[in-house]
C-alpha cells in the first residue's frame, strides 16, 4: 500500500467529508511554511529577541551571624524574607530547606512575569503545518529522537512548546542570582525538503530539578499522576486501595524526575525478547542492542571504561559515579560484601553485586535527555520545539490504513491539525500511548465500543501492562549521626549553586544498591535492594515501643539522613495488568490502570524472600560495629501477625509502585498478541511507529530510563535507514 505524500506548496486540510489538498503560492512561503524550492530561499522576517524584561534575585543573607534567604522582585521589593531563627507561618512552612529554595524558583517562574512577556505557541500560526515526521511526546525517548532526526541535513524537525523560560545562575560575591527570561521563538523558518514536528504536553525543564540531592518525584507540575484500580492483591491500605504511578510531564520526561541511575538491565532480558522463528527479533538480543547503549554513552569513570566491550566515551549522555561518599555508604557496602556480594559494574555480564551506582550527571548536575540531547541542538533551523501541546487524536485514513496527521490542543477544547508526510512517532509512554491509540480507533473492539469509537485496527493495545513494585521499606536506625542544622543545609545549597560541590552533589545512601539472585532460573538478579535515606527528628524518635512511622519525618535533602530504608524491588514481575480509557472522560480523564500488582503469588514470594536477605545485614561485623538497629514496622492490620505472614501482609497492604510501566504496546511478529513489529511499526497502519518502553515485551531488570534511551537510539536508526536510498539520498515518498 503506497503512502500518500504532499507535493511542495500543498498541505492537507480536514473537513466533515474527509480530506483534500489545497495549494498556496510559493511567494508567501515564509508565512505559510512552504516546502518547495522557493521556500528554501526564504528567510525569517521576525525581529530580534527582546531584552530581558524581568529579573528575580535569591539572596543568601547574613544578619548578625544568622543565615537566611530573601527573594527580591525585579524592582527590588522583598517578596520573602526568612531567617533560620524565625518561626512565623510562612517561614515555618518553608523551613524544610529542600522545598524552600525550590519553591522560590517556582514562585519566580510562575508569578514574576506578566502575561504580555510570555510567548505562547498558539500565537505562532502552526495551522495546517506539514512535516515529514511528527514526534508525539518530548520525554526520555522523544528528546533523543528529535536530536537524531534533526541531525539529518535534509530534514526539518518541529518539537512543540507553548512557552519556555531560560534560567541562568550568576554568582556575584557569593550571592546566587537567578535570572529568568522568556525564550522567544521567531516562528517557523523556511525549510529544506524534509520537516519533523515533536509535540510535548508538559512544560520545559528548569533548574528546580538539577540538584542531585533534592528529590523531585513529587513535583506535581511535571508529572502525570495515575492511580491504579482497587484490587484484592496489592495497595490494600493505600488511600482508596490504590497505588500511584507517576511519569514525567516535562521536556525530558521521567529523566527529569527519576533517580538518575544508569542501569541497563540483564543480558537475559534482551535475549528473552527474541522469539524463535519471528523475523526481526534477533535484532533485539543483547549482543545486537549493546552498540545502541554505547552510542549515547560518555562514561567518566576510568575503571569502568577499562571494559570497552560494554562501555564507551563520546556520546551525549555523561555517566559517572558521584564523588561524594559518606561513612554509612561504606558501612552498607562492606556489610553486603561480607554477605558474599562482589562490588562491581552492574552493566556487564555479571549482575549479582553490591553497586556504587553510576548516574547520568554532568558537573554534579542532573543530565536529563532534554539537557543531553535537545538543549544542545535547539539552534538547529530544522528543529522546533513546542510544549503545552496536548495531542487528542491521530488522524488515520480508514480506507488506506495510513496516518495523515494529528489533532492537538494548546488550549483545552481548541483543536488544531498538523500533518505528517512520512511518519508519526508515538513516545508518550505505556499509559498515555494507550489513551491516544484507543481514541484514534486502535485497540480491542470491546474496549472501543464502550466509548462509541470506530475501530480502525484490532490490536491488543493496553494489555500486558507491567510495573516493578516494592515493599515500603525496612528501616535501619543509625547511631552517632551528626545533627544537621538548617543553617548548614542552606550553606550546602549555597555551595552547590556556587561550585556544584558539597553534600547536595550526591544522592546520599541512595547511591548504593544490592542486586540479588534468589533463584537459579537465569543468570540474572531477581530483586534490587534499593537504599534510601530518611531524616527523623531525634527529639521525637524512640526505638523502643514506638513505630518509626509514628515519628516525625522531616522533608530533607537526600544526603541528610539518620535512618536508612532498604526497599526490595521486584525487578521482573510476572503479574500482568491492563490500561483502558477513562470511563467518564476518555479524552481528558486519567486512563484506567488495572495494574494487578502481586496477582501472581510468585511475585509476592520473591519480595518476601528478599527480606530475609536484607535482614542478614544485622549479623555482619560491620553492622554490629556501627551499632545499626532494625526498627520493626508496626503497620495495621499486619501488626498482629508475625514472621512471614506479617511480611506477606505488609507487601499486599503497603505496596509501592516504582513508576516504571512497560508493555502495553508490546512488539512481536504476531499481531494477535503484539501492537508493533520488530521495526516498531504499528501492525496494519502505515506510517505509525511507537518508540518507547511501551513496546517492551517483558520488563528489563532495571529502571526503564536507560533501556528507553536504547530503544530510541535504535528506533532512530531504523527510521533513518528506512528512508535512505542505496545511493545515500532520501526517498521523497514510499
Amino acid at each position: 500500500m503506497s503512502r500518500r505524500l504532499l507535493q511542495p506548496g500543498t498541505f492537507y486540510e480536514r473537513g466533515g467529508s474527509g480530506s483534500w489538498l489545497r495549494s498556496f503560492p510559493t511567494s508567501s512561503c515564509c508565512n505559510r511554511r512552504g516546502a518547495g524550492s522557493a521556500a528554501s530561499r526564504c528567510t525569517s522576517t521576525q525581529g530580534r529577541l527582546p531584552e530581558l524584561v524581568e529579573r528575580a534575585v535569591i539572596h543568601i543573607l547574613t544578619e548578625d551571624g544568622v543565615e537566611g534567604i530573601e527573594l527580591l522582585s525585579s524592582d527590588g521589593t522583598s517578596i520573602v524574607h526568612c531567617l533560620t531563627t524565625q518561626h512565623s507561618d510562612p517561614c515555618r512552612n518553608l523551613s524544610k530547606v529542600a522545598s524552600y529554595l525550590l519553591l522560590l524558583v517556582a514562585v519566580t517562574d510562575a508569578d514574576l512575569f506578566s502575561k504580555a512577556t510570555r510567548t505562547k505557541a498558539d500565537e505562532r500560526d502552526l495551522k495546517n503545518s506539514v512535516f515529514d515526521f511528527i514526534i508525539i511526546g518530548g520525554g526520555t525517548a522523544g528528546c533523543l529522537l528529535a536530536n537524531r532526526l534533526s541531525a539529518v541535513s535534509d530534514w526539518k524537525v518541529l518539537l512543540q512548546l507553548s512557552y519556555t523560560y531560560i534560567l541562568d545562575i550568576d554568582i556575584d560575591h557569593s550571592r546566587p542570582s537567578i535570572h529568568i527570561a522568556p525564550e522567544y521563538c521567531s516562528g517557523l523558518h523556511s525549510s529544506p525538503l524534509f520537516q519533523v514536528l515533536l509535540l510535548e504536553a508538559g512544560i520545559d525543564e528548569n533548574i528546580d530539578y538539577d540538584i542531585p540531592g533534592v528529590p523531585t518525584k513529587e513535583y506535581r507540575p511535571v508529572v502525570w499522576n495515575y492511580k491504579t484500580e482497587r484490587n484484592g492483591y496489592s495497595c490494600l491500605s493505600r488511600p482508596g486501595g490504590s497505588c500511584e504511578v507517576k511519569t514525567g510531564k516535562v521536556l525530558g520526561g521521567s529523566s527529569v524526575t527519576n533517580d538518575m541511575k544508569y542501569t541497563r538491565g540483564s543480558k537475559a532480558d534482551y535475549d528473552g525478547w527474541h522469539s524463535t522463528g519471528e523475523l526481526g527479533s534477533l535484532e533485539w538480543k543483547f549482543d545486537a542492542v549493546l552498540e545502541h547503549f554505547k552510542s549515547f554513552e560518555d562514561n567518566g569513570d576510568y575503571d569502568v571504561l577499562m571494559n570497552s566491550h560494554y562501555h564507551s566515551r563520546g556520546g551525549e549522555m555523561r555517566v559517572q559515579r558521584f564523588k561524594h561518599m559518606d561513612r554509612y555508604m561504606e558501612v552498607f557496602t562492606a556489610g553486603f560484601t561480607e554477605m558474599g556480594l562482589r562490588s562491581l559494574d552492574i552493566n556487564t555480564n555479571v549482575q549479582e553485586a553490591v553497586v556504587n551506582n553510576q548516574f547520568t550527571i554532568s558537573n554534579n548536575t542532573r543530565l536529563s535527555t532534554n539537557s543531553a540531547f535537545l538543549k544542545p541542538v535547539r539552534h538547529r533551523k530544522n528543529l522546533h520545539v513546542i510544549t503545552g501541546a496536548y495531542v487528542s487524536k491521530i488522524v488515520i485514513d480508514k480506507q488506506e490504513k495510513n496516518v495523515d496527521g494529528v489533532m492537538y490542543e494548546l488550549e483545552k477544547g481548541k483543536e488544531r491539525p498538523a500533518y505528517a508526510k512520512r511518519e508519526i512517532i508515538l513516545t508518550t509512554g505505556a499509559i498515555n500511548n494507550v489513551r491516544l491509540l484507543q481514541l484514534s480507533g486502535i485497540g480491542p473492539k470491546a474496549d472501543l465500543k464502550k466509548h462509541n469509537i470506530a475501530q480502525v485496527a484490532d490490536l491488543p493495545v493496553g494489555l500486558n501492562y507491567q510495573d516493578q513494585v516494592s515493599i515500603g521499606g525496612l528501616a535501619f536506625v543509625l547511631n552517632d549521626v551528626p545533627v544537621v542544622t538548617e543553617a548548614e543545609v542552606i550553606h550546602d545549597f549555597k555551595t552547590w549553586f556556587q561550585s556544584r560541590n558539597g553534600p547536595l552533589a550526591s544522592r546520599g545512601i541512595g547511591q548504593i544498591s544490592a542486586f540479588i539472585q534468589l533463584y537459579e532460573n537465569f543468570n540474572a538478579p531477581d530483586v534490587e535492594l534499593a537504599l534510601e535515606g530518611n531524616f527523623i527528628r531525634s527529639d521525637k524518635f524512640m526505638l523502643t515501643n514506638v513505630s518509626v512511622l509514628a515519628a516525625e519525618e522531616v522533608n530533607m535533602p537526600l544526603p541528610y539522613y539518620n535512618l536508612v530504608n532498604i526497599n526490595p524491588v521486584l525487578l521482573r514481575p510476572k503479574s500482568r495488568g491492563k490500561v483502558m480509557l477513562n470511563k467518564r472522560n476518555p479524552k481528558y480523564g486519567r486512563p484506567i490502570v488495572q495494574a494487578n500488582f502481586l496477582k501472581e503469588t510468585e511475585d509476592l514470594d520473591t519480595l518476601v524472600d528478599s527480606i530475609d536477605i536484607a535482614l542478614q545485614l544485622l549479623d555482619t561485623k560491620e553492622f554490629k560495629k556501627a551499632d545499626i538497629k532494625f526498627a520493626p514496622l508496626d503497620l495495621f492490620p499486619c501488626d498482629r501477625l508475625s514472621n512471614r505472614d506479617q511480611w506477606n501482609c505488609i507487601a499486599r497492604h503497603y505496596t509501592k509502585a516504582m513508576s516504571n510501566p512497560v508493555g502495553t504496546c508490546r512488539m512481536g511478529g504476531n499481531r494477535t498478541n503484539s501492537v508493533v513489529d520488530y521495526q516498531l511499526r504499528v501492525h496494519g497502519i502505515e506510517g505509525l511507529r511507537i518508540v518507547d518502553a511501551s513496546v517492551m515485551p517483558t520488563h528489563a531488570r532495571s529502571g526503564i530510563f536507560v533501556p528507553t534511551m536504547m530503544i530510541a537510539e535504535k528506533g532512530a536508526k531504523m527510521i533513518i535507514k528506512d528512508w535512505k536510498e542505496s545511493n545515500g539520498h532520501y526517498y521523497n515518498r514510499r
